[in-house]
């Protein structure tokens, strides 16, 4: 019996090679167009790039309360410069007098008096002294806004310092990890030795010793990067999670 494989004429060679050639094709459809060996494309949600990051942490922290109230403050001191500015109206005074009396209608009287008297009053010192107010007020508010600009430099390299201080203690706990890995593996084989009677108890305590040690210099690191997570969130007023994912 012929193998089913055996191509005994050119016309099945051609119809074998149609078929092959179908079977790749569907075969490479539902791949996707990838070869055998490539892997399965996954897609992720990739995170914000770290000068985003940084950009939302300035402007978080350009929110906090104490650059609020510092503006709140350069406006009281603009409007302390407009009423500088406007004081002056305060030092006039206009007065006004009505006559009872119409004399002029009166022909044997040699004077003519008028009905009404108005009169404007402008002190001489007003010239010397509205000039100086409106400038210490201009200079107030120069000074508000100059506390303003410096608080907000302050506080962009306060927020970004310790996002890169997290940042280093993120990277140092991934290498102590690592070291604590090493430890504990080291530890298990001096473990087994010791049951097994081919390690003394001083090379296990040693071994165990060296462990805890890597694990307190873990904890430490931890500790230290979330004090440093809750001093930026205390700047930002939210989640640092919210930022950087």
């Amino acid at each position: 019996m012929a193998s089913i494989y055996r191509i005994s004429r050119p016309r099945h060679f051609i119809l074998f090679a149609i078929l092959l050639a179908g079977h790749v094709l569907k075969a490479q459809h539902v791949q996707g167009g990838r070869r055998p060996g490539d892997s399965i494309p996954v897609y992720r949600h990739s995170p914000p790039s770290d000068s985003v990051i940084q950009a939302k942490l300035v402007a978080l922290a350009l929110q906090a309360p104490r650059y609020e109230a510092l503006g709140h403050q350069v406006n009281a001191a603009l409007s302390q410069e407009d009423l500088a500015k406007r004081s002056w109206l305060n030092l006039l005074s206009i007065s006004t007098n009505f006559n009872e009396f119409d004399l002029s209608k009166q022909e044997s009287s040699q004077y003519v008096y008028p009905k009404y008297f108005i009169g404007l009053t402008v002190p001489i010192g007003l010239f010397f002294t509205i000039g100086p107010q409106v400038k210490a007020a201009r200079e107030n508010v120069q000074a508000t806004q100059d506390s303003q600009e410096e608080l907000a430099r302050t506080l962009r390299m306060e927020v970004l310092s310790k996002y890169a201080t997290y940042k280093n203690y993120g990277a140092l706990i991934l290498l102590q990890n690592t070291s604590m890995v090493d430890q504990q593996a080291a530890l298990n084989q001096v473990e087994t030795k010791f049951r097994d009677g081919t390690a003394t108890i001083e090379q296990f305590n040693l071994a165990n010793r060296s462990y805890n040690d890597e694990k307190v210099k873990m904890l430490n690191l931890q500790l230290s990067q979330d004090l440093v997570r809750l001093d930026i969130e205390r700047m930002i007023g939210v989640s640092l999670d919210s930022v950087t994912k």
